[in-house]
């Protein structure tokens, strides 16, 4: 069928062109769906997983970061503040290196008389030993501090 012919055909033939039209509109609308379809197997995420995981990252960005930055910045607040702000005045060494020398002389003194530093001061062990702990404690706070300061707490 010649162009001239299919053009006359459609302006004097009005059934037969509305029905080649419905179907050319039913094959369109076919194809539509066929690609349609084909286009839903495509997504790399499945909707209910995708709203799953919007949830959960609506929830990290919009509740739980703000909590925890809170958490965290109140704690390096009280970190810095006590380990490299001095805020607590903790004994050290250096203010009891008078008192180690004391003990030691008393030690000695005991031992000149045949004595034991217990003898003379009851608790002088215990001193001495606190004294010791106290020395241990404090390097493990110096550790503490480089520590702090290795993670960037300044």
């Amino acid at each position: 069928m010649s162009t001239k012919d299919r053009v006359f055909s459609r302006m004097f033939d009005k059934g037969r062109h509305g029905v080649e039209l419905k179907r050319a509109e039913k094959r369109k609308a076919d194809n539509l769906k066929k690609v349609a379809l084909g286009l839903v197997d495509e997504f790399n995420y499945e909707y209910q997983y995708l709203q799953d995981e919007i949830g959960r990252l609506s929830y990290s960005v919009e509740e739980w970061f703000d909590e925890k930055f809170e958490q965290f910045y109140q704690l390096r607040s009280e970190l810095r503040s006590v380990y490299l702000q001095n805020s607590e005045a903790f004994i050290s060494t250096a203010d009891v290196a008078g008192d180690l020398e004391i003990l030691n002389q008393i030690k000695e003194k005991a031992e000149e008389l045949g004595l034991e530093a217990d003898d003379v001061y009851p608790d002088w062990q215990l001193h001495f030993d606190d004294l010791e702990y106290l020395d241990q404690l404090e390097s493990k706070f110096d550790d503490q501090v480089g520590e702090l300061r290795s993670i960037g707490v300044e």
